[in-house]
């Protein structure tokens, strides 16, 4: 019998975060180092917000409120209403979640703290992942 897979089966555990404090510059140049489209925002061990790579571009857009967007911080741009689940979270019901909330991405928690994310990018990957192992067995000699 096959069992319904975890959050933990897709998730990005540990993933890169920056502190709130962190120059939006700063940020963008750890989304890019980590290949990353969002990162958790930290206060001390806390998470406060989630920054996205549409936040960046928001930011960087004509008419945001800033006048100098290296005035900007990781803190003043991130979404603060995060949506989170616990580690042991059956995927169904995190992505059934993510769906009705038109969400991008949910935090992970293991007691309080953070233990992953995970995205519609994780979400694509498992899938793809599925599907190949499903419909495409290691034994086909059609396979190239």
């Amino acid at each position: 019998m096959r069992h319904m897979p975890t959050i933990t089966e897709l998730m990005t555990a540990f993933p890169a975060h920056v502190d709130e404090s962190t120059s939006l510059a700063e940020a963008a140049n750890h989304m890019a180092e980590h290949h990353c489209h969002h990162l958790p925002v930290m206060k001390d061990h806390d998470v406060v917000g989630l920054l996205s790579r549409a936040d960046l571009e928001l930011a960087r857009s004509p008419g945001h409120s800033m006048n100098d967007i290296s005035e900007l911080t990781a803190g003043d741009m991130c979404r603060r209403d995060v949506a989170s689940v616990d580690l042991h979270t059956r995927l169904d019901v995190v992505l059934d979640q993510m769906h009705s909330r038109g969400e991008e991405a949910v935090l992970v928690y293991k007691r309080e703290r953070l233990a992953g994310i995970f995205t519609l990018q994780d979400a694509a990957e498992g899938f793809s992942h599925w599907l190949k192992k499903t419909y495409l067995p290691d034994d086909d000699p059609s396979i190239a």
